[in-house]
């Protein structure tokens, strides 16, 4: 935009001077020149103009693509946040069949999350070999043989390949 305003600051400048030379009585050898000289200066400030024109279409053009983009996310968010909760509810009736302790319910989700054992014991201050027994007894609970296979209980049917049902 400033490069704009130069030029046609420059565009003035060639026009007043050549209505000067003109009353003047200067050569029309020079005249000639000054009016090229414009005529060069107005092709500039037009060739800016253009460029600004796209310029701000294309950030138009950006400016509606990133709210588009925004309001998607913030359906897909909201969706996300329902079938989560969704989600949520059915382990936590799944927990309540197997009969865990709350205890055990929060190592759980924590293990299905993918905390290690250290991580757990630390985000529930207690030991590692404390995480290590309960997660022993949910195992047991469940019927599984393991982190993956817990993990897997929840989570392998909602996360099939696309084109493959579970």
């Amino acid at each position: 935009m400033r490069n704009l305003i130069v030029l046609v600051v420059f565009a003035a400048f060639f026009i007043t001077d050549i209505a000067l030379d003109l009353n003047a009585g200067i050569p029309l050898t020079h005249v000639w020149h000054e009016a090229a000289l414009f005529v060069l200066a107005l092709g500039a400030t037009i060739w800016q103009l253009r460029l600004i024109v796209q310029k701000n279409g294309h950030i138009s053009s950006l400016s509606t693509e990133l709210l588009e983009t925004k309001k998607s996310y913030q359906e897909w968010k909201e969706k996300a946040h329902a079938n989560t909760q969704v989600l949520g509810q059915l382990i936590e009736n799944e927990f309540g069949i197997w009969h865990l302790s709350q205890s055990e319910r929060d190592v759980a989700l924590l293990l299905i999350k993918g905390f290690s054992m250290k991580e757990i014991a630390d985000i529930r201050h207690t030991h590692e070999k404390t995480v290590r027994q309960q997660a022993t007894s949910i195992y047991k609970k469940s019927g599984l043989s393991g982190r993956q296979e817990l993990a897997a209980f929840f989570l392998e049917d909602m996360l099939s390949l696309p084109g493959k049902t579970p």
